[in-house]
């Protein structure tokens, strides 16, 4: 089903409804960077990444319970 095309006043008021959040999310994050002097968010550089693993949690295989029991419904 083909929908009506949009008059160019709907055209107008759906970029503006799409604009304005943008906006106003970047214009907040840039105060908080320039006015409140807060940090930039960076990645993490190369020598950084093996201390990845000690934030995420370990998966241990015995942990991992592979087999079906008879609780578990059959879809």
């Amino acid at each position: 089903m083909a929908k009506a095309p949009l008059s160019p006043q709907q055209k107008r008021l759906q970029v503006v409804m799409v604009t304005v959040p943008i906006i106003g999310g970047v214009s907040y994050v840039l105060y908080e960077r320039l006015v409140m002097g807060k940090p930039r968010r960076m990645l993490p550089q190369r020598d950084d990444v093996e201390h990845l693993h000690d934030r995420l949690a370990p998966i241990k295989p015995e942990d991992v319970n592979l087999k079906p029991s008879s609780e578990t419904p059959h879809y």
